[in-house]
């Protein structure tokens, strides 16, 4: 086999290869879900104080951010799957650990090396999808890779709940290695090699690209809490190795990433929805969270009781848009997608203190429904842009692109949103005897804190404020609601200026 011939597969062999990506896809973006669900259970059993389990929530989601490209690079020039098997291995042996710690320092170590572990989950399936199939199959195996990617992510959170309230909170903490062990053995038995390109690593310009990537996820999370000092030095370091970055790979003979790929429009707008539609899911999510607890009072279960039925949801969607893209283009359904999402978040319109569930479940299956529409035919976009010794490379640019988008939404509610609600509760709040410094933590705490953290619920100091301020709160979620609704407008334009129209197919 060469670099550019996919093996030949049976049917069986086909078919547990997309479910060994897509499970490893799993594991990568449900861990920090079912830790931070499970955070204040974990925080009480090993003592941790606040700060301390905020931080470990996140370290495992920086530590993936600042890896992902290097993961990538590394199974260009080791082999995919070789490398794939080590994250798998890395996952299990970091999860148990994890789940065993004695101390929180114990358990920050094995959150860190969790993350660098899940990173090679992350950047490598996709692109070892890209690599085994032959191109006309492309589009349609890579969307039923998201569907098992969305299926199996939908219970486990509720599992992880399960097992922490019955059992221990240690218990949920091997929810991912049971899935990783379980996705090694597929991977062993079914999942073939890929070709191995004989170049050296630019480890410098992977070095720079971890710089940027943890300081740009470190500082989007930070700016939830506020524009401060922390925050704006993180951005200013995340630029400065960002153009480190560029100029080595512009002058490397073996860059670890060809920079030409982002002079294709069709890349670019596919990077673009990619962003998009992260942003909105990140933000959405937050905003969701925010109004069913804050606003009305409800459980902060009742969003996970509606995400799964969404994500099941979500599953269905992702696997007919393969299909969908290969007879009518990839830009119909992409638009399409976006256009879902923006008619989710223009629901928040309606949004009051008496709306309906039945209308609030709408709108997060939307959510749910368009981003996975959009996942498949950005991913076979970039992948289809990526040269043969890079695949792993494009793979974490396309993971990096997605997990940015993702942090960026939460933070632009915690910039915006909260500043919209005490600006126009501040007279309500002024006769409640809470500063607007308190205000603010209350709600930094009732919708998570930093991007991937601990989602620690503070009912009480929540609704203290949400009673002073509860038409402010719902002016500000319809006010979001139209400045979001720009994001996917946006990009709805960049497809249709950059992503050309396909020839249809025939089926």
């Amino acid at each position: 086999m060469n670099a550019t011939t996919p093996p030949r597969l049976s049917r069986t062999a086909a078919a547990m290869t997309v479910v060994a990506m897509g499970l490893g896809y799993t594991a990568a973006i449900v861990d920090p879900t079912i830790l931070s669900a499970e955070m204040s259970t974990v925080r009480i059993g090993l003592g941790m104080s606040t700060s301390a389990a905020s931080f470990t929530a996140s370290l495992a989601t920086l530590t993936m951010a600042a890896a992902v490209l290097g993961a990538g690079a590394l199974g260009d020039v080791y082999g995919m799957r070789r490398m794939y098997v080590a994250g798998l291995l890395g996952t299990i042996a970091f999860g148990v650990a994890g789940a065993a710690a004695p101390t929180t320092a114990v358990l920050m170590a094995a959150r860190a090396g969790l993350g660098v572990a899940l990173a090679f989950l992350l950047g490598l399936s996709l692109a070892i999808v890209n690599a085994v199939f032959a191109p006309g199959r492309r589009t349609t195996v890579i969307a039923w890779y998201f569907g098992v990617g969305f299926a199996v992510s939908a219970p486990l959170p509720a599992i992880g709940g399960l097992l922490a309230t019955h059992m221990s909170w240690r218990a949920c903490l091997l929810v991912t290695p049971a899935v990783a062990a379980t996705t090694l053995a597929l991977t062993l038995r079914y999942v073939p090699h890929t070709p191995r390109t004989h170049r050296a690593l630019d480890l410098p310009g992977l070095a720079l690209a971890a710089v940027a990537l943890l300081a740009l996820v470190f500082g989007i999370a930070r700016l939830e809490t506020a524009v401060d000092v922390v925050a704006v030095t993180a951005l200013g370091a995340a630029a400065l190795a960002a153009a480190g970055f560029i100029t080595r790979e512009s002058k490397a003979l073996q860059p670890a990433l060809d920079l030409s790929i982002f002079r294709s429009g069709r890349f670019n707008a596919a990077v673009t929805a990619g962003v998009v539609f992260n942003f909105l899911t990140g933000g959405l999510l937050i905003l969701f969270a925010f109004y069913l607890v804050t606003v009305r009072g409800e459980s902060p279960e009742v969003l996970g009781l509606l995400l799964i039925p969404a994500t099941v949801l979500a599953a269905v969607a992702a696997t007919t848009a393969g299909p969908a893209a290969v007879r009518f283009g990839d830009r119909p359904v992409l638009v399409g997608g976006l256009t879902v999402m923006l008619v989710a978040v223009l629901l928040l319109r309606l949004f009051n203190e008496n709306t309906s569930l039945a209308v609030v479940f709408a709108a997060v299956a939307l959510m749910a429904v368009g981003g996975a529409v959009v996942a498949t035919p950005q991913a076979s976009i970039m992948m289809a842009a990526a040269p043969a010794h890079l695949g792993g490379a494009v793979s974490g640019v396309k993971s990096a692109v997605n997990q940015t988008g993702y942090s960026l939404g939460p933070t632009v509610f915690a910039l915006v949103g909260i500043n919209l609600i005490l600006s126009a509760g501040a007279d309500r709040l002024a006769g409640s005897g809470i500063t607007l410094d308190e205000a603010r933590e209350a709600f930094r705490a009732a919708h998570g804190g930093p991007a991937g953290g601990s989602h620690m619920l503070d009912p009480d100091r929540a609704q203290t404020v949400a009673t002073a301020a509860t038409e402010s709160m719902l002016d500000a979620i319809h006010t979001l609601s139209l400045v979001m609704a720009t994001v996917p407008v946006a990009a709805i334009v960049v497809a249709l200026i950059w992503l050309k129209p396909a020839p249809r197919h025939k089926v």
